[in-house]
């Protein structure tokens, strides 16, 4: 299955369906206007921890070839919501989720240039295309890119940091038409959207085939969040379970299928202690938030 159409059911088509649902709703009031844009002294304050997390674990989802950036951003979100003290304001526009999903997908393009400019090898599509136009003007990417062309390595970092001033630039010129759609009745709203969906999902390989799995991914969506399920671990699992079924194969082969060094070696232990922590971080504040509520 393409990741693409599986990603516009289980995001774009379940939150249609569930705007279908409650169409008699009446919409929350935005205030479309360019007030608040910059962050304070104080907003910079309370989220310099999340931040640098966010960034920290973009950039090294960046690193990992093939995975991407919407992967960096739900698990920066997932991570936050979890460690969050008001997990319960996410999903109806925390800042906390915000910075964290933002921070994460910026990072993880700087994140993918590592592997492009130290190894040669591509951390994303966008990087498979840009070693394809370094060897078009006989520029070899790898370990040897700083000694031959390093004025092409600083060029590429400093475009990107330009980006991003780009990136604020025109985001402070549309933020206030892109709200303002939010406000338009879904009546006109949501058939626009589904039109966009089925276009993209059609024009990946112009088959009926990535129509019918959006769709499905759609109800699916609709139904697990109906059930209160977050979506972000569905996607990361769907994304990252084939890349991790490939990779323990390679390494199965390579130990002759011990799996002792997974236990005994320094980096994996390291990345499994890793996820045991999380795991536990995460029972310990679902407990912790249950029994919350039930004391209220």
């Amino acid at each position: 299955l393409k990741l693409l159409p599986v990603l516009i059911g289980i995001f774009a088509v379940s939150q249609i369906i569930n705007d279908i649902v409650g169409i008699g709703r009446k919409l929350e009031r935005i205030d479309a206007s360019n007030r608040g844009l910059l962050m304070t002294l104080r907003d910079w304050r309370v989220q310099a921890v999340n931040l640098i997390r966010s960034s920290v674990i973009g950039t090294w989802v960046g690193i990992l070839p093939g995975v991407g950036a919407s992967i960096g951003s739900v698990i920066a979100y997932t991570t936050t919501k979890n460690m969050s003290k008001t997990p319960e304001k996410f999903g109806h526009g925390s800042e906390e989720g915000i910075v964290a999903s933002e921070a994460a997908n910026n990072a993880t393009v700087g994140g993918a240039l590592i592997p492009l400019i130290s190894m040669g090898i591509p951390g994303s599509v966008i990087d498979a295309i840009l070693i394809g136009a370094l060897m078009i003007h006989s520029i070899q990417p790898g370990p040897t890119l700083f000694l031959t062309n390093a004025d092409v390595v600083w060029a590429m970092i400093a475009a990107c940091l330009v980006a991003n001033v780009l990136m604020y630039l025109v985001m402070l010129g549309t933020v206030g038409w892109v709200a303002r759609l939010a406000q338009l009745p879904r009546t006109y709203l949501l058939p626009i959207i589904i039109v966009f969906c089925v276009v993209g999902s059609f024009g990946l390989d112009n088959t009926l085939f990535d129509v019918w799995v959006m769709l499905i991914f759609g109800l699916l969506g609709f139904a697990l969040e109906r059930a209160r399920y977050p979506l972000g671990p569905f996607v990361i699992g769907f994304v990252l379970a084939p890349l991790m079924e490939e990779k323990l194969r390679s390494g199965l082969m390579m130990t002759a299928g011990s799996i002792e060094p997974i236990f005994t070696r320094p980096m994996a232990l390291s990345f499994l202690l890793i996820a045991l922590f999380l795991l536990l971080w995460s029972l310990y504040s679902e407990h912790k938030q249950r029994k919350k509520a039930s004391a209220a």
